[in-house]
């Protein structure tokens, strides 16, 4: 039998559901996260929508960087690509290492080694485990590249996408894929 105040408590929790207005779709960090979204489902949406955002500004902090090493009039051309290539070289190393934290060593951190079976790990306990190391791992690194290179004022903002445009015959060349950037391969693809 239930207990009358654990049912007014549940209806009160229902009548606030409906009650309170309606959220962003994406909140500001983990614990935001599982404060909004209580099934699993759209718990694990909220942090892959976080990573994303995550991934995002740390490329953008990347892409600030080479900007920011390539505008130094003080160095020859060849310093600066020896630089840029050396800062390429650190940030595919520092993906490697984020992306061997979080796909290895995260899941036993959290409430997945308790709930495994056979030893294996499974379950969104893991998947949570490793999108909050990615979007720590990633914020730490977008900061400290900010503090290093980021002129006053933060990075300048991105240019617009351009529009879609349906290709002419001139611009068959043009219309070719872009090549995949080579220094931050990901773990978890955007949708």
């Amino acid at each position: 039998m239930t207990h009358p105040l654990r049912l007014l408590g549940s209806l009160a929790a229902v009548a606030l559901l409906f009650c309170a207005p309606a959220r962003a779709a994406v909140a500001g960090s983990p614990g935001e996260c599982r404060r909004q979204h209580a099934e699993p489902r759209a718990y694990l949406d909220c942090l892959t929508a976080l990573q994303v955002a995550g991934e995002r500004d740390l490329q953008r902090s990347v892409e600030g960087v080479a900007a920011t090493i390539e505008a130094r009039a003080d160095l020859q051309p060849s310093q600066r690509r020896r630089w840029i290539g050396l800062f390429e070289e650190a940030q595919g190393r520092f993906v490697h290492w984020r992306n061997f934290e979080c796909q290895s060593i995260a899941p036993f951190e959290g409430e997945g080694p308790r709930q495994s079976i056979g030893g294996r790990l499974g379950g969104s306990g893991v998947i949570e485990q490793r999108l909050i190391c990615l979007l720590s791992h990633n914020e730490r690194r977008a900061r400290d590249l900010e503090s290093r290179y980021a002129p006053e004022g933060d990075w300048p903002p991105a240019p617009p996408a351009p529009a879609a445009t349906a290709p002419g015959p001139a611009d068959a060349t043009a219309a070719a894929p872009p090549a995949q950037p080579t220094i931050a391969p990901r773990i978890i693809i955007a949708p």
